[in-house]
């Protein structure tokens, strides 16, 4: 069987406190039955990136009342499958749940599988009307920092999400990170996404 490269992406959700934050939040969400769903790159990446990587998006639970306990439990039963050189992406709330994750739990060989750490719109930090309770993490990065030489890090300038001081943050903990930055993504919600497929090929 031919030898394929493992991509894993952890996506973002929403984080509620509790279930009355929760039902307010349905409560003032707006349906729209007849609107299509908007088209993002994550779903149409495993065509994207051809037959030689295999493409895993972990299907985290309660979506929409996100909790770090759960997400780690879902987490950690990919890692027995996962091989050398994995490449993990994670993206807003999915990279928080994984800088948590490498802080308190043991890694050690995670890491030794790991190529590189791709970072969409990574929040440090709460976010202005939207805490990130369960998810919290040590600021120092410690862990990371032994890494660090393998982390890439895309932030948009005006992202309507994530402020993008948040930015700075990480390049006093992680100097030695790749930094992407851009103009006009906003939370990278596009329906393309090539200069990401360019850092998952090199």
């Amino acid at each position: 069987m031919k030898f394929m490269k493992q991509v894993v992406l952890v996506r973002g959700w929403e984080v509620k406190e509790n279930y009355k934050d929760f039902y307010e939040y349905l409560e003032n969400l707006e349906y729209l039955p007849y609107e299509f769903p908007w088209k993002r790159w994550y779903k149409s990446f495993k065509d994207l990136l051809l037959e030689n990587y295999f493409w895993i998006i972990i299907p985290m639970p309660n979506s929409d009342f996100a909790d770090y306990k759960a997400w780690k439990i879902m987490f950690e039963k990919i890692i027995p499958y996962l091989k050398d050189d994995v490449i993990l992406v994670g993206h807003s709330l999915g990279w928080t749940f994984l800088t948590k994750y490498f802080e308190e739990e043991k890694t050690e060989k995670l890491f030794k599988k790991v190529k590189k750490i791709i970072l969409i719109s990574p929040a440090s930090r709460d976010i202005p009307g939207d805490l990130i309770w369960s998810f919290e993490f040590d600021k120092n990065l410690k862990n990371l920092q032994k890494i660090q030489n393998k982390i890439i890090i895309f932030f948009s300038k005006d992202d309507f999400v994530v402020p993008f001081n948040h930015l700075e943050d990480y390049k006093k903990v992680l100097p030695n990170a790749k930094y992407r930055i851009f103009e006009d993504r906003g939370h990278f919600l596009q329906e393309d996404f090539d200069e990401l497929i360019e850092e998952i090929k090199k």
